[in-house]
């Protein structure tokens, strides 16, 4: 079983009303469609990389004025036991979240720290400078680990790959930032749902996360990173988070 089929029943097991694809391939690539032949998956091709932000701005707009709440996963996510449900429970009885994130932990089980204060330079430049000193400082900090981590806790920057959202929330904030193609847009969003909203880490739920850092390894990756580090950086502020009617959600526009 692929993949993307295990999630999809493991989406279905725990619940959705309805699954949205959005399947970024270039034309003629050789997917099998028969994961996709269910009346509650829609499966949107593209032709072409629309990018993290754009590709989910495409089910956002056709789920949230539908759905009540709508789930933001990337296909190397494992759902255990009755996660979305917990969840789903926490905001229903906590109206003033906005945005639930679950724990995180790899395939061995191991911990990922995925609650974020808002990155500035510093953060990203201490890694190269001196990362073994500098570097882990910083690290920790941005990374909230003082905190405890099975423990519930608001945090400003949550991770893309598993975000629930209540749709009215996200649908005033107009889905992602399209111009981030990859890297920093589910800081962003989470930014701007952290003004109308709480961003909450919720640890009675967990998945699994084959976290990958492809970028390392690849210089084309790097520059796009680079490329969305300073688009954020403007934004949101240099040395320090900076706040102001500029970055208030808009209206939401289809893609």
């Amino acid at each position: 079983m692929s993949r993307i089929a295990k999630l999809l029943g493991e989406l279905k097991q725990g619940g959705a009303a309805k699954i949205f694809v959005i399947d970024n391939s270039p034309p003629g690539y050789d997917a099998s469609a028969e994961q996709y032949r269910s009346d509650m998956i829609e499966r949107v091709c593209t032709g072409r990389n629309l990018g993290f932000g754009r590709a989910h701005n495409i089910a956002i707009a056709r789920s949230v004025g539908m759905y009540k709440y709508h789930l933001i996963c990337n296909p190397d996510i494992a759902i255990p036991d009755d996660s979305v449900a917990r969840m789903i429970n926490f905001m229903d009885c906590n109206p003033d979240v906005g945005l639930c994130m679950p724990m995180l932990v790899g395939p061995g089980g191991e911990m990922q720290y995925c609650c974020r204060r808002s990155p500035v330079l510093l953060d990203y430049l201490s890694q190269i400078v001196a990362p073994q000193t500098w570097g882990r400082r910083r690290r920790s900090r941005l990374e909230m680990r003082s905190q405890d981590y099975h423990q519930p806790m608001e945090a400003r920057c949550l991770s893309g790959c598993f975000m629930l959202f209540r749709s009215d929330v996200l649908r005033r904030l107009g889905g992602f930032d399209d111009r981030f193609f990859l890297y920093f847009e589910d800081f962003d969003l989470s930014m701007r749902s952290s003004l109308v909203a709480k961003n909450v880490y919720f640890p009675a739920a967990r998945v699994v996360h084959e976290r990958q850092s492809a970028h390392r390894n690849s210089w084309h990756l790097k520059a796009i990173f680079a490329r969305s580090a300073l688009a954020y950086f403007s934004k949101w502020g240099w040395f320090r988070t900076r706040i102001s009617q500029e970055q208030g959600p808009p209206a939401f526009r289809a893609p």
